[in-house]
């Protein structure tokens, strides 16, 4: 517990900071405000590794690097994996809830970058909204990555994933590729206490694209709660 109140500490004060100093990099360029990011995340992975004890480490790391028009659609269940992910990509696109934009600074840089938010209000509307600003970030290269639960689950616990990812993977004719991975069990939501240990984080083999929108959704349903099950067991 006392490492727990340790690393709350060290995160909240730090990560406050970033993201405060971040108001001087807003005049600069789109690459500028990446590299703020990427430095924001290893600090990050820095400080949870040696003051929390907790480490990751990743299998099937070539799939990161799947080339062309790619989604990556990544299991939600603490903090950690919001931004650990940043430093996994060089020009990541995060697709993510409306009400994130409206925190102050954060939201701003985050515009910077090309986050997407969505509406979710405004249901299919907002869906076809997010389809075509995706579009435009495979268009120039980027890579996007989404949370296909809509919200943290706890460690081990599958539910059906939200079907608006079936409309992008079909509407943008792209591939996608899974990321599981069980950071709830070291870093579990709504939790003060952290567990030292080592999230184990897998990139699945890309899902090509082609497929009719219920067997892409059978095959992505079927990839996560298998994988979690995994997970969980080890």
């Amino acid at each position: 517990m006392i490492r727990s109140i340790l690393l709350n500490i060290v995160l909240f004060v730090s990560m406050s900071l970033y993201v405060l100093c971040g108001i001087f990099f807003l005049p600069f360029s789109e690459d500028v405000v990446y590299k703020y990011w990427f430095i924001f995340s290893r600090m990050f992975r820095f400080i949870v590794k040696y003051v929390g004890g907790i480490d990751f480490k990743i299998e099937n790391e070539q799939y990161l690097k799947t080339k062309g028009r790619v989604i990556f659609a990544a299991r939600h269940e603490s903090m950690w994996e919001t931004i650990v992910l940043i430093s996994f990509f060089p020009r990541p696109v995060f697709v993510m809830k409306k009400e994130l934009h409206d925190i102050p600074l954060f939201g701003l840089l985050a515009d910077k970058v090309h986050s997407i938010f969505v509406d979710r209000e405004h249901g299919l509307k907002a869906l076809i909204d997010v389809s075509r600003q995706i579009s435009e970030a495979l268009d120039e290269g980027r890579q996007v990555i989404i949370f296909p639960e809509g919200t943290r689950m706890p460690s081990g616990e599958f539910v059906p994933l939200k079907r608006g990812i079936s409309l992008f993977y079909k509407k943008n004719d792209c591939k996608v590729v899974p990321i599981i991975h069980n950071s709830g069990k070291f870093w579990a939501r709504r939790s003060f206490k952290k567990n030292p240990g080592t999230i184990t984080v897998k990139i699945m083999e890309p899902i090509e694209p082609g497929l009719p929108q219920d067997k892409f959704m059978d095959r992505l349903n079927n990839t996560f709660q298998v994988e979690i099950s995994e997970l969980e067991n080890k």
